[in-house]
């Protein structure tokens, strides 16, 4: 599945600001605002950027194919 070219800055956008607000959420949750919450909350941004931009790029082809699968078009009689 292709992204339209005019909507990939978009998704860039969308994908940093998610990862960015549920790393900030999880973090403060594990770390609290401690010397280490900066610190931590940057380690954990970074890797949940990387994983919600793979996952953004491969979990469309899987979708349509368990899509294929489950789904079916009913011959008109």
């Amino acid at each position: 599945m292709k992204i339209n070219k005019k909507f990939e800055p978009l998704i860039i956008f969308m994908i940093l600001g998610i990862s960015s607000i549920i790393s900030f959420v999880m973090t403060s949750m594990n770390v609290g605002y401690t010397a280490l919450f900066l610190k931590s909350w940057m380690k954990a941004w970074g890797i949940a950027f990387v994983v919600a931009f793979i996952a953004s790029n491969l979990l469309p082809f899987v979708v349509k194919k368990i899509m294929k699968m489950l789904t079916f078009i009913e011959n008109e009689a």
